[in-house]
């Protein structure tokens, strides 16, 4: 068995401002281990005074040991500091261990590459075109999620019950299409043919030998864990956060939960091909891409549950590893990983996009609640809830809260998106111009149409009239 262990973490307290060792600031072209740490922590502590960001990120040159920076609170209520022995549910950084899972039994001619689904899971006999390969590759043409609530439970019968329903695509490889419901049956083909359950098998095989030893897996409830610092979504004031939304069962997919030291040994791992994600062709199964930047290939993967978020980016060329984890879901989550590769290479990059400052809630506020078409992401409901309005996408059932920003104004601060009321000659709110500027203040426009406003009545003859006899 592979075992394998991590150097200890040194954790380096560092404040707004603070000079290197040598009192000099990092010298253009520096990518020394302290000078990547200093870029990254001068970058990111501004979101942290909005409530913005909040979690470890640590970053390793070559063996030494790796630099930790904690930013915000473990719990933003309690004031408890984020410590770098917080552990993150890693949401699709799970798949890694997924993958390499099937790919090791795979190569031990348990598993067949060309098998189908019911090859392994007889009682899902539409699934006889649906090939191992091609869902550890996202082309296998199944949906993206469960949808909420449609499992009763987080038990592998209950998931194989339910797809048994459903209707099965036909012969891949499709177009890529990312699928964390794929993954879900891998982690079920695996416990079939080992005759075991997943969790099991995945800390026995992995985290064990790998020496992710405070790293757990869980189907569901990862948040109550041990260590775990409390997650935080956009909220109303006075706090500005709340919690987040009620994360579903995982397996598969999700449920890995590690503090972010382990996540630095799951890296190595990778990098090394002790877990071995490559393709052929140089690309990656398990989440993993591979992106280039300015020419130097960079290895990485992101994931995300309600509240938290989790990454690893390895640059095999510069000998660098990073890895991170949140406790406040918002905008800077989503492009955090390309932000850290620039600071890594110290490539120029602009500061991070602030939000509008947040503004009391006002009666006018909540004359936005309705339905509404345009959104990129299907139809979306506003409706009022304790403190304000929530965003609710109606496919997903997903639910955001909208920060108040000015009269007329909000931010749905998930993707820093400004939300500015139009309202119609009878002063209803009829329509939402949207500026999505995320972390990097791109000007991404679109616009949401009101759909349940009756049509405003027609002016009598007599009032037209009146209006004539005025000019």
């Amino acid at each position: 068995m592979i075992r394998f262990a991590l150097t200890s973490l040194l954790v380096i307290g560092i404040t707004v401002g603070l000079p290197r060792a040598d009192g000099q600031a990092p010298r253009d072209g520096d990518t020394s281990q302290a000078a990547i740490a200093q870029r990254i922590h001068d970058w990111v502590s501004p979101l942290v005074e909005t409530r913005d960001f909040s979690g470890v990120i640590m970053v390793r040159r070559g063996d030494g040991e790796p630099v930790a920076l904690t930013f915000g609170y473990a719990d933003w209520v309690s004031g408890a500091p984020m410590t770098a022995q917080a552990r993150f549910p890693a949401g699709s950084v799970t798949k890694s261990l997924t993958a390499a899972m099937v790919r090791r039994l795979i190569d031990e001619g348990r598993i067949s590459a060309t098998g189908a689904v019911n090859d392994y899971i007889p009682e899902l006999t539409g699934y006889g075109a649906v090939r191992i390969n091609d869902i550890l590759s996202h082309t296998a043409g199944l949906a993206r999620d469960i949808p909420a609530g449609a499992l009763a439970d987080a038990r592998s019968d209950t998931l194989v019950s339910w797809l048994a329903r459903q209707p099965a695509p036909g012969a891949g490889p499709h177009d890529y299409a990312y699928s964390n419901l794929g993954y879900g049956l891998l982690a079920v083909i695996v416990e079939r043919v080992m005759n075991a359950r997943y969790e099991t098998l995945l800390a026995t095989e992995f985290l064990i030998p790998l020496d992710m030893q405070d790293s757990r897996i869980a189907r569901r409830a990862a948040a109550a864990g041990a260590h775990v610092p409390r997650g935080y979504a956009a909220g109303p004031l006075p706090l500005d956060l709340r919690a987040p939304m009620t994360d579903s069962p995982a397996l598969g997919d999700a449920g890995l939960v590690a503090p972010i030291g382990d996540l630095l040994r799951l890296a190595d791992a990778v990098r090394t091909r002790r877990m071995d994600l490559f393709e052929p062709d140089g690309r990656m199964v398990g989440g993993w891409q591979v992106e280039q930047v300015d020419g130097e290939a960079i290895y990485t993967i992101q994931g995300s549950v309600p509240g938290y978020s989790a990454g690893i980016s390895i640059l095999p060329g510069r000998d660098i590893t990073i890895a991170y984890g949140t406790n406040v879901e918002s905008y800077p989550n989503w492009e955090l990983r390309n932000a850290l590769h620039a600071l890594a290479l110290d490539r120029p990059l602009a500061p991070p996009a602030g939000r509008p400052a947040t503004d009391r809630l006002t009666a006018s506020h909540l004359d936005a609640a309705g339905s509404y078409a345009g959104s990129p992401f299907g139809p979306v409901v506003i409706e009022p809830t304790e403190g304000g309005l929530d965003l609710v996408l109606s496919e997903r059932g997903w639910r955001f809260y909208l920060t108040p920003t000015g009269p007329d104004a909000l931010n749905w601060r998930l993707f820093n998106a400004d939300f500015a009321y139009e309202r119609d000659e009878a002063g209803r709110v009829a329509a939402i111009a949207v500026n999505q500027a995320g972390l990097t203040g791109a000007d991404n426009r679109w616009r949401l149409e009101r759909t349940d406003l009756p049509p405003l009545p027609e002016p009598d003859a007599g009032d037209v009239a009146e209006a004539g006899d005025g000019d």
